[in-house]
């Protein structure tokens, strides 16, 4: 019943469980299980019971007891419901609650806490509704309203009652509106609603009549196991074309799954495909599309991309692998003591070598030729952590790689002719807009993405040929014991056995620690470890992190019980829920993601991780920062950053979400991020000094989860790791609310990212802030409780001064509290150091 996502909700106080019955909805013993205790999430937020085929309601007219069971499709109630915490909350803050002991009533006062039977400490909410995008029908590929009424029957699920295959309506109800479409399955082969290559074992599926955004197309494609289209060579781009001549769909813009969603990296396929072919109609790095970050294909034309804007809705492609293997496997990763000649730098049965002369790219590529080696390719995220470790290691910036193109239509290859299986384009790229003839790609620091460049340019370059390793046995080559797995100077083991966290963080079944991981790579190698030894969706990893002592902040928690911060973070959708646990990985769906559970009740299987003991750790290096922020720039004396604060009293207009970041991005800043609570205590104190404490002011800060990619997970857009949940539960999650507005008394709540606010920025100490061309300088006006105060250091008679001051609006400072006597003795020593 859980993949169905029907759960029975369980009273935590008195461990019994809701059941709806003919006088309303009492507490019987979960052991004697009939329909009318099976729930269902349903459209719109609605709570449906399965057995009686109604819905949980409040009826606000009758404020002694509102609760009811209604009809799903009743207006004048409300059936709207959502978590806090483990409440459960209907609208003008109405909680389930239970009265003498067995009566389940609504009131605004209640402790009541609930759970689905036979959970490990998960909410009611945990397991939200999902929407379910149609195919064909008539309605467009919107998604199915459960529940709907067909023949005076609610159906909550898909069904085949009259039709031929499962579908279900796109409206409540079908007799009225007669809206459908059929239901998408994610069976592992190719159905009816699929046209299959006959070379290639790939199968297509054009949705023709669909009006979706860029994200719902791709959640209809993934919900039948593909993703959106991606055309990795010509000919897969003449067999769409061919596909869509017979479709008669030619001259139409159709999504596909290239997108720039990640902003700190260029183009890239949404299924994971390298990007080699490149097609594009128009110059993707043009200002008049920088809002764009996803494309379409036009199959009549010849070159048929284009970048568009993710948030129309259009007609779409999906694609689905028959026989799919796993980009990154184990053996990707697989540690190989490797032998080489002095100078070279062995990794994984490969030999490497940084040039450091500046060469064009045919000539470095001699020169590689010449040591019987060739430039480096870069097939994986393994490869990628190695050229960034050689690049870092001899401090370099941009190196050659072996990628180069001559055809056209463009098709980028390797050098040394291995199969092209990865890409890492850096933003904007590839962008081979009018490039003709040989084009040649280079590696950039600090994230070893690539970028196309002239073949003339000189650059320094990499070397790469086989190194000989021999048959040594696995232990004393790789320095680990035996079981154990190496990456870099590390260890790791899976103890497969499921244990409370405190059990596996005790140190005697993990010898040393549970896992702490601090960056995407060694992610992808921990993925790759338990890709083999997950069954199921329900099969999780505890890793380090945790927060046990309820501080509302995770830290990783270390060999000698210090707590060390976080600097990477891998978090699954509405992840962190809560403060004060402990964290798993999933082992599927999607492998490796994070989120929080019970560490007294749930059971997972842990990560450990030990240092090879030959491996020295390199020393952290805590930079010191010069105490003090730039002219209009806020901090404290323990913080890294300094904030600036747009308010109206100083910009002419508010902003978007994209416009503020862009903004603070022209001072060489980003919007706001918190990368410990204490920083927005900070900045609370701060807007409290600023304005008046009634006034409801309210910021863009950098907190968003734009990134589709990521699957709807909450970022900071100057990439600070989160490691608290900042959002407060009553906040309902959905999916159209995607960027994080703070308001005075810590709170961070989303919104619609196109609504208009003032901002606040954030710099690290010591960095210059650059001065943007459209920033006028502005008077130092200083502001406490909503006044403005401006200190004239200029020396002047009493009456010149009250001239001034009247002349700028305003009169000579009256002291009417201790507390403005404070800030203005403050401010005086401030402007006296200055």
């Amino acid at each position: 019943l859980t993949d169905k996502g029907i759960f029975i909700i369980q009273s935590e106080n008195s461990s019994l469980c809701i059941k709806v019955d003919t006088a309303g909805l009492v507490l019987e013993d979960c052991g004697q299980l009939s329909e009318k205790m099976l729930w269902k999430w349903a459209s719109n937020r609605r709570l449906f019971n399965i057995g009686s085929s109604t819905c949980l309601g409040l009826n606000i007219s009758k404020p002694e007891q509102p609760l009811a069971m209604l009809e799903c499709d009743s207006t004048q109630y409300s059936l709207w419901w959502n978590c806090d915490g483990k409440a459960l909350v209907g609208i003008s803050e109405f909680k389930l609650a239970v009265e003498n002991s067995k009566h389940i009533v609504a009131k605004r006062k209640s402790t009541c806490q609930w759970k689905p039977y036979m959970s490990y400490d998960e909410d009611l909410c945990e397991h939200p509704f999902q929407e379910t995008y149609t195919l064909l029908g008539n309605s467009f590929g919107f998604p199915c309203v459960f529940p709907f009424k067909y023949n005076n029957k609610w159906y909550y699920e898909c069904t085949r009652d009259g039709k031929e295959s499962e579908w279900c309506a796109t409206t409540t109800h079908y007799e009225q509106d007669e809206k459908w479409g059929f239901c998408p399955s994610a069976e592992s082969g190719c159905d009816i609603f699929w046209k299959k290559s006959p070379n290639t074992h790939i199968c297509y599926q054009f949705n023709l009549a669909s009006v979706l955004s860029w994200r719902e197309a791709r959640a209809a494609c993934q919900l039948q196991g593909g993703d959106l289209l991606s055309v990795t060579s010509p000919d897969e781009q003449d067999y769409i074309t061919n596909l869509s001549r017979q479709l008669n769909s030619t001259d139409m813009m159709l999504w596909m799954g290239l997108n720039r969603l990640d902003e700190d990296a260029g183009w890239q396929w949404s299924d994971g495909a390298p990007l080699m072919f490149v097609n594009w109609r128009a110059n993707v790095s043009d200002n008049r599309y920088k809002e764009n970050h996803c494309a379409v294909i036009n199959p009549k034309l010849k070159y048929g991309w284009n970048s568009y804007l993710c948030e129309s809705g259009l007609p779409f492609v999906c694609k689905k692998y028959l026989n799919k293997t796993e980009h990154e496997t184990l053996d990707t990763w697989q540690y190989h003591a490797t032998r080489c000649d002095a100078g070279w730098y062995p990794h994984n049965r490969n030999c490497y070598r940084l040039h450091k002369e500046q060469k064009s790219w045919n000539h470095a590529s001699l020169s590689c030729q010449s040591e019987n080696s060739r430039l480096i390719s870069v097939s994986s995220m393994a490869d990628e952590e190695l050229l960034l470790n050689l690049l870092e290691s001899e401090n370099v910036t941009e190196t050659w790689i072996g990628l180069y193109s001559n055809n056209t239509p463009v098709v980028f290859e390797w050098s040394d002719s291995t199969p092209v299986k990865f890409s890492s384009w850096d933003r904007q790229e590839p962008n081979t807009f009018q490039r003709t003839g040989q084009l040649c790609v280079s590696a950039q620091g600090p994230e070893g993405h690539w970028r196309i460049k002239k073949c003339e340019d000189k650059s320094y370059y990499i070397c790469k040929k086989a190194g000989e390793f021999n048959s040594v046995s696995p232990e004393l080559e790789s320095n680990c014991p035996e079981g154990w797995e190496r990456h870099g100077g590390y260890c790791y083991k899976i103890d497969s056995t499921p244990r409370s966290f405190e059990h596996a963080s005790s140190g005697y079944f993990c010898p040393s620690a549970l896992v702490s991981v601090t960056n995407r790579f060694e992610q992808a190698f921990i993925n790759s470890m338990i890709h083999s030894m997950a069954e199921s969706e329900r099969t999780y990893f505890w890793i380090g992190l945790q927060d046990l002592n309820n501080t509302g902040e995770y830290f990783w928690l270390s060999t000698a019980g210090k707590n060390h911060s976080v600097s990477y973070t891998n978090w699954n959708k509405y992840q962190p829920r809560h403060s004060g646990g402990c964290v798993a990985m999933r082992g599927k769906h999607p492998i490796g993601y994070w989120e929080v559970k019970s560490c007294e009740n749930f059971k997972a299987m842990s990560l450990c991780k030990q240092k090879v003991n030959s491996y020295e750790e390199p020393e952290l290096t805590f930079q010191k920062y010069s105490s003090s922020c730039y002219f209009g720039w806020e901090s404290e004396p323990n913080l890294l950053n300094c904030y600036k604060i747009f308010h109206n009293e100083k910009v002419l207009m508010r902003r978007t979400w994209d416009e503020a970041e862009a903004l603070c991005q022209d001072f060489g800043a980003h919007l706001a991020s918190f990368s410990h609570i204490y920083e927005e205590t900070f900045l609370n104190n701060l807007l409290y000094t600023i304005f008046d404490r009634t006034e409801e002011r309210q910021f863009w800060i950098g907190f968003n989860k734009r990134n589709a990619l990521s699957g709807g997970t909450w970022q900071w857009s100057d990439r600070t790791p989160v490691v608290s949940s900042f959002l407060e539960d009553k906040y309902v999650e959905d999916d159209s609310r995607n960027c994080g507005v703070f308001k005075v008394n810590r709170t961070v709540f989303p919104a619609h990212c196109k609504e208009k606010r003032e901002w606040i920025c954030k710099i690290p100490k010591g960095v210059k802030p650059m001065s943007p061309v459209w920033y006028t300088a502005e008077l130092p006006w200083s502001y406490y409780q909503g006044a403005e105060y401006l200190f004239h250091v200029s020396p002047a008679e009493w009456e010149t001064c009250k001239f001034v001051c009247g002349w700028l609006r305003g009169g000579l400072a009256i002291i009417n509290s201790s507390g403005e006597q404070a800030f203005i003795q403050n401010k005086i020593r401030t402007v006296r150091k200055s």
